[in-house]
C-alpha cells in the first residue's frame, strides 16, 4: 500500500503528537497551483505549504508540511475544534 494513501492520517497524527507535547507559537501558509507535471491529472491541483513554529522547552523548531486543499480544510477544522476545547477551560 502506498505511503500517499496513508499520508493524511499520518500527517494528522504527527501534528497531533507535536501539538500535544509542544506549544504552537506561529504558523505561516502559502497557496500554490501545480501548473506543470508529467502526470496530467495533477495539473491544476491546489496545494498549501505550512510552516509551524513550535516551542520545545527553551527553543523553537520549524515544521514544514505540504497539504492538498482538502487536507488543509481538515487541518483547519481540527484546529478550530482544539480552540473550542481550550475555550471551554478558560
Amino acid at each position: 500500500i502506498s505511503t500517499m494513501v496513508h499520508y493524511p492520517v499520518l500527517s494528522r497524527l504527527a501534528i497531533g503528537q507535536t501539538l500535544m507535547v509542544n506549544q504552537l507559537v506561529d504558523m505561516e501558509w502559502k497557496f500554490g497551483v501545480t501548473v506543470g507535471t508529467s502526470e496530467l491529472q495533477k495539473a491544476g491541483n491546489i496545494f498549501l505549504q505550512l510552516k509551524l513554529v513550535v516551542r520545545k522547552g527553551n527553543t523553537t523548531e520549524n515544521i514544514y508540511m505540504e497539504l492538498t486543499l482538502p487536507q488543509f480544510y481538515n487541518f483547519l477544522h481540527e484546529m478550530e475544534r482544539a480552540k473550542a476545547c481550550m475555550d471551554c477551560f478558560t
